[in-house]
């Protein structure tokens, strides 16, 4: 087999498509809550129900896509996010909206399961580092380019012209999905005995992965309170801070390709991330300076983003057949979901409980009980 890389092109801006959805609802809040009566409560509601989706039927729609097939179950997703869009456009109170986004939900969840395996399976297993470490890069790709689309189109247009033009987009791409792609895996049947022993050996990789998904969406969900609160910065410098670090967090996922392609394990990348991440945050969090602070945090995001790319590099390596990476990326997808959505109000609580000095305790047993698990990850 020889790695068609326009195709992984193509999955790859199918995804980025897909975490867009995750992106095009925050710079809206405003429009939406004057519009649809919504409360903050609400609205931010709208934001993360994709995430909650995730959290609560990962592992369902790993299975699930196993047995459909990956090329159809990813295509049907595309759909329903098209049908979320559209019924978005017209919504006319907070319940329209939020059902809504909750079917958005569903089809991103078939994407980000499907899309990964795909990638996999459409690569030579040389190839799976690079290609994989690429995927771990779609959603801080996606919502950076969605928050940055609806922002212009919506002072423009207003959001309900964004919707609809998020429809469109997405109907583009179920045809594009429905040429190229569709024809490219059957579906194949599992037994549920069979889908559970696979899952043992992925348990570290997941626990790993929540892990790392609590620190990188608390980090980040709280750094703009930490920077106003204890460095004098203001809410809009704030924002533009993380925005940018955050971002280098991609150039984290490429090295762990890289050091993979060189021989480095999988887990040890992993684990390495974890402990180094959270060691830089303790550095920002203490640093005398702005600057020094700024550059720390950077470091920790960058460092961070290395995890993600292992751990998708990981599935191949450790799933016991080869229709087990489904079921693997939904646990993964899982454990998340479930990490994104803990992160941030767990940070908040226990900063409100001891104060922003200790805040780096959280953050460093998080990382060592996530660093431990990778560890553990088998050797394939």
């Amino acid at each position: 087999m020889t790695t068609s890389w326009p195709r992984i092109w193509l999955l790859y801006a199918i995804g980025v498509l897909a975490a867009g959805q995750l992106g095009i609802v925050p710079p809206l809040v405003p429009a939406l809550q004057r519009d649809l009566e919504l409360s903050l409560a609400t609205a931010g509601f709208a934001v993360s129900l994709v995430t909650l989706v995730g959290a609560l039927f990962g592992l369902l729609a790993g299975g699930w896509c196993e047995r459909l097939g990956h090329a159809r179950a990813g295509g049907l997703g595309l759909l329903v996010m098209a049908g979320a869009a559209a019924i978005c456009a017209v919504a006319e109170d907070a319940p329209t909206l939020l059902a809504a986004r909750g079917l958005a939900g569903i089809g991103y969840l078939l994407v980000v399961v499907a899309g990964p395996s795909l990638m996999a399976a459409t690569a030579e297993p040389r190839h799976h580092p690079v290609v994989l470490s690429l995927w771990s890069t779609f959603v801080p790709v996606g919502i950076a380019l969605a928050g940055f689309a609806t922002a212009t189109a919506g002072s423009e247009g207003g959001w309900r012209t964004v919707f609809l033009v998020d429809g469109a987009v997405l109907a583009g791409a179920v045809l594009f999905w429905t040429v190229i792609i569709a024809r490219t895996q059957p579906a194949r049947g599992i037994d549920r005995g069979e889908a559970s022993g696979w899952l043992r050996p992925a348990m570290p990789l997941a626990v790993s992965f929540f892990c790392f998904a609590l620190l990188f969406l608390a980090l980040a969900g709280i750094l703009p309170a930490y920077l106003a609160a204890d460095r004098g910065v203001s809410a809009a410098m704030a924002g533009s801070i993380v925005a940018i670090a955050t971002a280098f967090g991609i150039a984290g996922s490429f090295a762990a390709g890289w050091l993979m392609r060189s021989g480095v394990a999988p887990g040890r990348i992993v684990s390495i991330g974890l402990t180094a991440s959270a060691l830089a945050a303790v550095f920002a969090f203490h640093a005398p300076e702005l600057t020094l602070a700024v550059a720390g945090f950077t470091a920790s995001f960058a460092i961070g983003g290395m995890v993600p790319a292992a751990a998708f590099a990981s599935v191949p390596r450790i799933a016991p057949d080869q229709r087990a990476i489904g079921p693997i990326n939904g646990l993964l997808a899982q454990a998340g979901s479930l990490g994104s959505l803990a992160g941030p109000p767990a940070l908040a609580y226990w900063v409100g409980w001891t104060g922003w000095s200790l805040a780096p305790v959280l953050l460093l047993a998080v990382a060592a009980l996530g660093a431990a698990a990778a560890l553990l990850m088998p050797r394939r």
